[in-house]
């Protein structure tokens, strides 16, 4: 029985963490802005909203999640809050004093028109809380609970660490390239994976969410601001 959870475990896990990289070539390079583009990005969300439950709940037929107590709560949001605010500090050194700050604003052109492209223009405080808030939620909920949770049980923890982290940074490099030049968007990507594999391990000591989703929250309210600053500087 268990060699056969495990099995099932591995054909729900890989499959399912490997295609947000694969809908992301669809909906953000080579169809982005249509029907078919707003498709896939539309369903590949809607995927990473039913899926844990359908894998976890029925076809693995576990527990959805264990409770934490409310301490744990608290110290994930301590420790996720200290992770981001440090983590935008770093971003805005970078893009304020480092040669990081003008390959990103040197290709503000190009982000414009990808903001453009997008239809966000004219809405984008609204995009900024949306991508901010609840698709950080969802991106937690999905990699965070679903993908690391279920590895962490099939290979060590710090493997499910680093798998998760690179499934996490891969479809984020694929967006990244549609702004930026491909060495750039590998370089962003990485540390984005790095971030992801901080929000695992903040999930692992704490089994609580919420601080990996606040932490996330915080640095994705930090690069809509540099958006922002793309969009008024252009303007």
């Amino acid at each position: 029985m268990e060699i056969t959870n495990r099995k099932l475990r591995w054909q729900l896990t890989i499959p399912a963490i490997s295609l947000p990289l694969l809908a992301s070539f669809f909906y953000f390079v080579w169809f982005p802005g249509t029907v078919m583009g707003n498709t896939f990005y539309v369903g590949v969300k809607g995927f990473m909203v039913v899926w844990p439950v359908v894998a976890v709940w029925l076809l693995l037929q576990e527990k959805l999640h264990e409770r934490p107590g409310p301490r744990n709560h608290r110290m994930s949001m301590i420790v996720g809050a200290g992770f981001g605010i440090l983590t935008v500090a770093v971003l805005f050194i970078l893009m304020k004093l480092t040669p990081a700050g003008a390959l990103v604003y040197g290709n503000s052109g190009r982000i414009l028109q990808r903001i453009k492209d997008l239809g966000v223009m004219e809405h984008y405080f609204l995009f900024a809380l949306f991508v901010s808030i609840i698709h950080a939620g969802l991106e937690e909920y999905f990699w965070r609970y679903f993908a690391f949770g279920q590895l962490r049980k099939l290979i060590s923890v710090p493997a499910a660490v680093v798998v998760a982290g690179v499934g996490f940074a891969a479809h984020h490099i694929v967006v990244l390239s549609q702004f930026v030049s491909i060495p750039c968007a590998f370089v962003f990507g990485s540390l984005v994976g790095v971030g992801g594999a901080a929000w695992s391990l903040i999930y692992q000591r704490y089994n609580s969410l919420w601080g990996a989703w606040f932490s996330h929250m915080l640095i994705d309210f930090g690069i809509m601001w540099i958006g922002w600053e793309i969009i008024t500087m252009n303007h």
